[in-house]
């Protein structure tokens, strides 16, 4: 995938929700369109979840894809971005691992989220919103999140700029996303299954309703879909939060 130079503002609620806007406004934005900051004051994750980040020391980030692919593909897109996210990380001195299906963690400190949102029309149209914590202290971590979080400074005790950090996230994700649209999530499962945090573990999973499904994670399907062991069948399970037992 080609990015396109990067649009920098320096303030905004959400890279995603004004992206979105703008699609379903009209304005025709091309595939791999990137709008960053580093002061977003209403970042969203999945449901009702909000990304709280710190006003300048971090990155929102969001880009156009426009694919023609199967509406079942599209599931497994924030998890074909979390591997170019991992590797980008990696780049830094930082081993993560993905988690399903939307999240990557540093042991089970969450560093990075991602939430693809599709825009109104007929073709395919989706906005993919990344935020990567840089330099959120460990104090703030631990008084400011509402789950165990992590950033490159704390990691690594260094602040990268925040376009040095677009930079390499974008060279990192550009491979992946390409395979993702030629072969699907299908062509990345044993990647994914590397670096992923719980398989073979006992897991809890709460989806959108909020009901729970606990069992051991077994593996993936061909879309990205989770597969949860238990009594008496095995579950696949398209969305939700999972928590390690």
């Amino acid at each position: 995938m080609k990015f396109a130079t990067p649009q920098w503002v320096d303030r905004v609620t959400s890279t995603n929700t004004v992206l979105i806007a703008r699609l379903n406004g009209g304005e025709q934005l091309a595939s791999g369109y990137v709008l960053a900051t580093t002061d977003q004051t209403a970042g969203r994750g999945r449901g009702q979840h909000r990304w709280t980040s710190q006003p300048g020391r971090d990155l929102a980030v969001s880009f156009i894809l426009r694919a023609q692919v199967e509406p079942g593909h599209l599931c497994s897109l924030s998890m074909a971005v979390a591997l170019g996210i991992v590797a980008c990380l990696e780049g830094f001195g930082i081993q993560a691992q993905t988690k399903w299906p939307n999240d990557v963690v540093v042991g089970n400190r969450k560093i990075s989220g991602i939430l693809p949102e599709l825009a109104k029309g007929s073709s395919p149209t989706v906005g993919v919103g990344m935020g990567i914590n840089i330099g959120m202290s460990a104090t703030e971590a631990e008084t400011q999140i509402d789950q165990p979080a992590t950033s490159l400074f704390i990691e690594t005790g260094r602040t990268p700029m925040a376009n040095e950090v677009l930079a390499a996230l974008l060279s990192a994700l550009s491979p992946g996303i390409d395979e993702w649209v030629m072969h699907g999530f299908a062509a990345m499962l044993a990647s994914w299954e590397e670096c992923c945090v719980g398989l073979g573990d006992r897991v809890t999973i709460i989806d959108g309703n909020g009901r729970s499904y606990s069992g051991t994670l077994v593996g993936f399907g061909g879309n990205g879909q989770l597969l949860l062991e238990g009594e008496p069948e095995t579950t696949e399970i398209w969305s939700g939060t999972l928590r390690l037992n």
